[in-house]
């Protein structure tokens, strides 16, 4: 079974030390390729002629087609965490003072990313592969959203011995909570390829969000704070 780890999938896809700018070159015409004709359609062949590199260039970094998409994978789920990371810094929600704005702002970041055209096209994309590959769709929750709520639930421990907000027994299911109101436009845009919401709707859906988020799991604390 093949491992779902982003860093391990990488690691075993590449025969040779990679040289970063062929490796990434290799990548990104891969992922542009994937993203044209599919997953089964898409042929070595195609991503060489689209990267304009050898066979023997090309499997010096990867080991075939599919240790290639999995690495292609492994980059979008590492820019959505980033993302996020940067904007949990951003908000400092260990010290927050202002709940509301601050869980705004972390599910402004997060649905910026969640909702570019390339970041779409591939879960739609790993999402029709489920089937045939099964590890891949595990892994892209495990390191992609399932990531975002780990990062989120310590924060949201800490929010809670502060007297801000409440959690369930299970502080995953808090999380997840959030996560899912956060991500409404992401699962219509999913299900909708010409759905393009402007920065009015998506700011509606935040901001509804995180209001039924909190009017759920805020406390007196946080109102009278605010």
């Amino acid at each position: 079974m093949p491992t779902s780890d982003p860093a391990t999938w990488q690691a075993a896809a590449r025969v040779a030390p990679a040289k970063p700018d062929k490796s990434e070159q290799i990548r990104r015409a891969a992922l542009k390729v994937f993203l044209e004709h599919g997953y089964a359609v898409t042929t070595i062949d195609m991503i060489l002629a689209e990267a304009d590199v050898s066979r023997q260039t090309l499997y010096r970094y990867f080991k075939g087609k599919e240790p290639l998409f999995l690495a292609v994978v492994a980059d979008i789920l590492s820019e959505v965490l980033g993302a996020i990371t940067d904007a949990m810094r951003e908000a400092d929600l260990d010290r927050s003072d202002d709940l509301e704005t601050d869980l705004v702002e972390v599910g402004r970041a997060w649905l910026h990313i969640m909702l570019q055209p390339d970041v779409l096209a591939l879960r739609r994309l790993v999402i029709g592969e489920a089937a045939r590959l099964p590890h891949l769709a595990t892994a892209w929750d495990e390191h992609g959203p399932g990531q975002v709520r780990t990062l989120l639930e310590p924060h949201f421990r800490t929010l809670a011995e502060r007297g801000l907000m409440t959690l369930d027994p299970d502080p995953q299911l808090t999380v997840a909570f959030y996560a899912r109101t956060m991500i409404i436009p992401v699962e219509i845009a999913m299900l909708n390829v010409d759905f393009a919401p402007g920065q009015e709707v998506i700011e509606t859906y935040i901001h509804g969000g995180v209001k039924m988020f909190l009017a759920r799991y805020g406390t007196t604390a946080d109102a009278a704070g605010n």
